[in-house]
């Protein structure tokens, strides 16, 4: 591709180029195919993602280690005095590299929330970082039907307009021929159908299902669609993607309890997902490192579960996979998360709980208390979810083999460009085998009696 040949011999500083491509438009094939020739010719390659389970497939598919943005690109300074540390940006120490950034349709201007990231610009921290070194490149990658970052209407990543603010010098190339063939794929064809209604005034989805993987789906057929997908897939290649934390727990106890036989709040097998971004665990055995929001973890002991200032807790041995390794860590979680109708604890009660920690430290001084708050294990507390379903921001990135995409609540005048962007992310989350689960007959354009 010319436009590649050419972000890679210019001279000029802070040379970018975005690559946008909806579903099936060969994004992947190209950039595996890019990593192995740079490989060949010993072209430095930086592989970044705005999730762990993003990189992972980044990495599946480059055939390379790939690591999240936070975890690249971040350093705790252990100098705010937060209780929970502050931030600063790493050194780039590489040299004439590329920086492949995948899923960038997700990289939003500001953090959210409170903790170490919550008031950072991460575009500009990104930019600060890669090109720190001279020489270095950006490609940046994303699908543009996708959703945008929590709290946009776009994907600012994906605008060269916006990135010229930053001062970068930002080409763009647009993929739009579907390469892989339709009859091969229904979840191609619906991918495709619901990215060409994103261009329609009003929108109106059709599902086609005449396709062996696609299958339409309701609530009574799904306990034996599940056992049928866990046998054949195993726990790790199956998601169910829906509109609500609250129906994404409820889907996930109907998993454990059903098909693992699961009666605790927590068990051994237990797959979970990290809602809040975490330095702390990781580097009480090891170096410190990144446990990023949205990564998967595996609990594989559960200990002593305790009460303290009104939250719950409970500590377990879970496996965690850095990026390059698979680690074992001792944390200690927050159950009261687990059920949470919110992505994570509000920030209001998790400064109530710092607080209450903070005067339980009464002996101390107020510098003593500070230092104690960051490390308490209990403020420093993995805030997690069940993983077995989630919703489509948490699912984004990511990649199973059978997706289980729940319809939710939604009525004729609902059903709008949000709705349909929504539906496009969790349908292209499936590589395999698409279930279509509890949607209206009108999304396969057939209408209910009385209508």
């Amino acid at each position: 591709m010319v436009a590649l040949e050419r972000l890679l011999d210019t001279s000029k500083p802070n040379a970018t180029l975005v690559l946008k491509g909806y579903a099936g438009t060969g994004k992947t094939t190209l950039v595996g195919a890019l990593v192995q020739v740079l490989a060949q010719v010993g072209r430095p390659v930086v592989l970044l993602a705005p999730t762990g389970r993003a990189a992972k497939v980044l990495a599946a598919y480059a055939g390379r280690p790939a690591s999240t943005i936070h975890r690249r690109i971040y350093r705790m300074n252990g100098e705010e005095e937060t209780g929970s540390g502050g931030m600063q940006i790493a050194p780039n120490k590489e040299t004439r590299a590329l920086f492949i950034v995948d899923e960038a349709s997700m990289i939003g201007r500001s953090g959210l929330g409170e903790g170490p990231f919550g008031g950072r610009d991460l575009m500009k921290d990104l930019f600060q970082h890669v090109f720190a070194s001279d020489g270095s490149k950006l490609l940046l990658i994303g699908d543009p039907a996708q959703l945008p970052p929590v709290g946009s209407d776009h994907s600012p990543a994906l605008d060269p307009k916006e990135l010229a603010g930053f001062g970068l010098l930002a080409g763009m190339v647009e993929l739009t021929d579907v390469v892989r063939q339709a009859s091969d794929s229904g979840i191609l064809v619906n991918a495709t159908a619901l990215r060409k209604a994103l261009s329609e005034e009003e929108p109106l989805p059709r599902f086609e299902s005449g396709y062996p993987d696609v299958i339409r789906l309701d609530g009574y057929d799904l306990q034996d669609a599940l056992e049928t997908a866990y046998g054949q897939d195993g726990d790790d290649e199956v998601c169910v993607i829906c509109r609500s934390n609250k129906r994404a727990y409820q889907y996930s106890q109907q998993v454990r309890t059903r098909i693992h036989d699961h009666e605790e709040e927590l068990c051994p097998g237990d797959r979970l997902m990290v809602v809040k971004n975490d330095y702390y665990w990781a580097g009480r055995n090891g170096k410190p490192e990144l446990i990023a929001n949205g990564e998967p973890i595996l609990v594989k002991r559960v200990g002593a579960t305790e009460v303290v200032h009104g939250l719950r807790f409970a500590d377990i041995t879970t496996g965690w996979w850095n990026g390059q390794e698979e680690r074992e860590l001792e944390v200690k979680v927050m159950l009261d998360v687990l059920a949470l109708e919110a992505p994570a604890l509000p920030g209001s009660g998790m400064k109530a709980f710092r607080e209450a920690l903070f005067n339980s430290y009464s002996d101390l001084t107020k510098a003593q208390r500070l230092k104690r708050l960051r490390e308490d294990p209990y403020a420093q507390a993995l805030q997690v979810k069940y993983a077995y379903a989630v919703t489509a921001h948490k699912a984004q990135g990511g990649q199973w083999n059978t997706v289980f995409v729940d319809q939710g609540y939604v009525t004729a005048d609902m059903i709008d460009k949000e709705y349909v962007r929504w539906l496009y992310t969790a349908v292209t989350r499936a590589s395999r085998r698409l279930y279509l689960l509890n949607f209206h007959p009108r999304f396969f354009g057939e209408s209910m009696e009385g209508e």
